[in-house]
């Protein structure tokens, strides 16, 4: 006589649980008050711009490029009245003009040392150590550049030793020319661009109270 088996259908127990919405953190029965999101404002990573360090970077690099074609464009003015009319009145009121826009650009660039590279003064200053910049008088005091014209300059040979292939002059455009040709970034200093995506990590974060019991989310976005 065959066997007979008889299928019960499965009975509800103490295990099965119906199902729940899950929550930011999930559901945790032991808990009473699911983590909120702050205000804006009310914690310290809300409230910390992680990106403002970046923008002014950008501006003081950007600063620096108008500044530095300012002076390019002096320095070409200066040369050309100099080739037109090589007395030693014009020579002398040009050179102080030149010393002056250097100065003005250098001290832009200590007002923002911390953000842009180092090359860039030391390219304007190999390039004001230039021999003929002595023979015309040339002297760094005081943390400024001064020219005081001597009197047996002669005009025949000024032209070519501040315009000339190898010139004074020639050369401080250069230094102030080859840095504008590369990119933007190379303007600042190496560890600036390095830390950049730290700080987009950090600026992402978000903050809830209280902490979970799950653990803390911390990139909540990038």
């Amino acid at each position: 006589m065959p066997m007979t088996i008889s299928i019960s259908p499965a009975r509800r127990t103490d295990r099965l649980h119906p199902a729940a919405a899950v929550r930011p953190y999930g559901k945790s029965s032991f808990r009473e008050e699911e983590p909120t999101r702050l205000p804006p404002g009310s914690a310290l990573f809300d409230s910390f711009d992680w990106g403002a360090p970046y923008r002014h970077a950008a501006e003081t690099a950007a600063g620096w490029l108008r500044l530095s074609r300012q002076a390019q464009l002096r320095i070409r003015l200066s040369a050309r009245k100099i080739k037109q009319n090589p007395a030693l009145p014009v020579i002398d009121e040009e050179l102080q003009t030149v010393a002056s826009t250097v100065n003005g650009l250098l001290a832009y660039f200590k007002e923002a040392e911390a953000f842009l590279s180092p090359q860039l003064r030391f390219s304007i200053e190999q390039a004001m150590s230039h021999s003929a910049a002595a023979e015309f008088g040339l002297l760094h005091e005081n943390g400024t550049w001064q020219l005081q014209l001597p009197a047996s300059c002669k005009n025949e040979s000024s032209v070519q030793l501040l315009i000339g292939p190898k010139g004074w002059l020639t050369c401080l455009h250069k230094a102030l020319e080859e840095p504008l040709s590369g990119r933007v970034l190379d303007l600042l200093r190496k560890d600036i661009p390095l830390l950049q995506p730290y700080s987009c990590y950090y600026n992402s974060m978000a903050t809830y109270w209280p902490f979970p019991a799950s653990g803390m989310l911390l990139n909540r976005r990038l």
